[in-house]
């Protein structure tokens, strides 16, 4: 991979600043909210973030308390950071088609 390469992916994700993002991770949770910065280690950062839950059983230690949730589940979560490891789709609003 050449210099050029590498300024040209760094260009297309300065495009992407300020773009309502769509993020799906590895355990089933979709973020939509405006993306503002990305590092080397892929960590993903959103403001005015809200979480949206997959219709599916979670009964593990990490949620003791909620047995299970429906897919209409959201929160607010605001300003977020979201590991580069746990990422499995990162989508961003074309204005292009609108």
């Amino acid at each position: 991979m050449g210099i050029t390469e590498d300024a040209n992916r760094v260009n297309t994700l300065r495009s992407y600043l300020n773009f309502k993002s769509r993020i799906e991770i590895t355990d089933g949770r979709i973020f939509h909210g405006t993306f503002v910065c990305v590092d080397k280690q892929k960590n993903i950062i959103l403001a005015q973030a809200e979480e949206y839950r997959q219709g599916k059983e979670m009964d593990d230690a990490f949620y003791p308390v909620m047995t299970s949730f429906s897919t209409d589940e959201k929160r607010l979560v605001g300003l977020i950071m979201i590991p580069g490891k746990h990422l499995v789709k990162v989508e961003v609003e074309d204005l292009d088609i609108i």
